[in-house]
């Protein structure tokens, strides 16, 4: 599971729902931020215009999901095999 937290309202349920089924969550963000402690949280941090949302789009693919505000990111994502939500 792929958050831009840039984008992102929906941070604290996405969490719930990784942590129920056990899913690794990747926080990515254009600035440092606070995320749940734990193993299947991280917090990638990649300062810069859309910098965050190519580090996505490079790294999200087929089986993963992408949650984002962002359609032109959402797009990419979808691109890449992903599945996207808004």
């Amino acid at each position: 599971l792929f958050l831009d937290a840039d984008a992102c309202p929906v941070k604290d349920e996405a969490y719930r729902v990784a942590g129920r089924y056990g899913w690794p969550v990747k926080v990515v963000a254009n600035a440092p931020m606070r995320v749940p402690a734990g193993p299947l949280v991280e917090l990638v941090v990649k300062p810069g215009f859309a910098a965050a949302d190519d580090w996505i789009a490079d790294h999200a693919g087929p089986g993963d999901v992408v949650v984002t505000a962002d359609i032109p990111l959402a797009n990419r994502a979808l691109e890449k095999g992903a599945a996207a939500l808004d």
